[in-house]
């Protein structure tokens, strides 16, 4: 359990100093335009999945081998119901993450500015290759969104070479994507799903 509350403490502090230094560099630095899936983006996506778990363990790691059943089954149960809401937030992330881990995304709407690079090759640009289609834009989103503490929603853009798929690992608010695409008169269509894998 020594390993346990070491890894919750470390987590906690990783946080706090991330959520620190993100204010400072706010303070002094410009809006950026380019979004990557950075591995700082993955950890504070991963925050509450994690302090779930760890804390699960840490509530629960003494129980699991008490003398009586009654303690036993209760701990087990305890573990059982933090891990269920944390490990569908950890695998909507893997999915996430296996879908952006090559992507770039350049999204300025002030100065009308959308372009999506994968493994560092331009696959989308409105301003060369036109808007989306034929089919309208897919805005799918979790119905209980709750449950995972965060967004976890995407969009898919229909290309003629083929679907892109951005995610909120990309984007925490996908929502300035589907005004901007709106304006232009892009067809998007919101989809909510009790969860949503791609």
């Amino acid at each position: 359990m020594n390993l346990t509350r070491s890894l919750l403490e470390a987590t906690v502090t990783l946080v706090v100093l991330m959520g620190l230094s993100r204010w400072v560099l706010g303070i002094f630095g410009k809006k950026t335009t380019v979004f990557h899936a950075t591995a700082t983006r993955q950890l504070v996506l991963l925050t509450w999945p994690l302090l779930a778990v760890g804390t699960g363990f840490a509530a629960a790691g003494p129980g699991l081998l008490a003398p009586t059943a009654a303690e036993r089954g209760l701990a087990w149960a305890l573990l059982a119901a933090i891990l269920a809401l944390a490990v569908p937030a950890l695998v909507l992330h893997l999915r996430y993450y296996t879908l952006n881990a090559a992507t770039t995304l350049v999204f300025d709407p002030l100065g009308g500015r959308l372009q999506v690079a994968l493994d560092d090759v331009l696959a989308y640009d409105p301003a060369r290759q036109g808007w989306p289609g034929p089919g309208p834009v897919e805005w799918s989103r979790c119905r209980w969104s709750g449950v995972f503490w965060r967004r976890y929603e995407y969009l898919r853009l229909p290309l003629p070479q083929g679907d892109i798929i951005l995610t909120t690992l990309m984007l925490s608010d996908i929502q300035p994507l589907v005004r901007y695409l709106r304006h232009f008169g892009v067809e998007v269509q919101e989809r909510r799903r009790a969860w949503a894998w791609v």
